[in-house]
Order: structure tokens, then C-alpha cells, then sequence
């Protein structure tokens, strides 16, 4: 099996459940012309596309993953499971600042380099979402200091 049609059938699988969950959303009071089902509905349509695009192009054999790229990408899986159950309590931005600085080392950035990125991406991405967008975010153990 090819590189190409293992990411179209998992692409594929995903659009079934981005369906599956998102079918039946609905917000309790129409707040906005579209409500909340149409983002989960759009991105499966796209990806789905893609998936099925890829199926049917298929590509060339698959080939080994290089030393050390495993366990990079379980890294990153436990990363984003850490940040998911992380998110509540820490609060939007130590939780980001945590999730990028530990990606940042696993793809060979420095202590510093890592550290920086995280502040600076969630701090910025408070700003925007919060203040910007009126997106409330949780604030976690920062409390009122946001």
C-alpha cells in the first residue's frame, strides 16, 4: 500500500467522524445565520475531497520512517493528549506556551529557542482570540492576571 492511499483512507475515516460528531450539533438560540454544524460539516467535505482524491491517485510504495522518527511523532501525540487534558485547569495560555515549547525541542529547537516560541505564540494568540475576536478562552491558574 502507498504513503499517499494510507492518508487518503485515514483522511477519509476522519471525515466520517468529523460527520459523526458534528451532525448533531446545535446551539441552543440561533446566534448566528449558519450555527455551529457548518465549520465541522465544510472542513469534512475538504477533507474527505482529499481523502478520496488521494485513494484514487494512489503513489508509490511506502517506504521506512528514518531513525528516530517514531518516537518523535509519539511525542507530539502525547503532547497534544497532555494539552487537551491540560487545557481546563492551566488555562489557555500556560497550557499553549507548555504544548509549543515541547513540540518546538521535538523538532531540534533550543531550551531558549522553545521557551520563546511558546510565550510569544500564546500570549499572542490570547490577544487575538480574546481581545481581537471576543473568543472566550479559559484562564486557568492565571486567573484575573489576563
Amino acid at each position: 500500500m502507498s504513503n499517499d492511499r494510507t492518508l487518503g483512507g485515514l483522511a477519509v475515516l476522519m471525515a466520517l467522524t468529523l460527520v459523526a460528531f458534528g451532525w448533531g450539533l446545535a446551539a441552543p438560540f440561533a446566534y448566528e445565520p449558519v450555527g455551529p454544524r457548518a465549520f465541522p460539516m465544510i472542513t469534512a467535505i475538504l477533507i474527505g475531497a482529499c481523502g478520496i482524491v488521494l485513494l484514487v491517485k494512489g503513489g508509490g510504495e511506502t517506504e521506512p520512517n528514518a531513525p528516530g522518527v517514531n518516537w518523535g511523532i509519539l511525542g507530539i501525540a502525547a503532547t497534544l493528549l497532555a494539552y487537551a487534558l491540560l487545557f481546563q485547569p492551566l488555562g489557555f495560555v500556560v497550557s499553549t506556551a507548555l504544548m509549543s515549547a515541547v513540540v518546538a525541542r521535538i523538532f531540534g529547537a533550543t531550551w531558549a529557542q522553545s521557551a520563546g516560541t511558546g510565550v510569544v505564540l500564546s500570549v499572542g494568540s490570547f490577544l487575538l482570540f480574546d481581545h481581537g475576536l471576543d473568543v472566550v478562552l479559559p484562564t486557568g491558574i492565571l486567573g484575573d492576571l489576563l
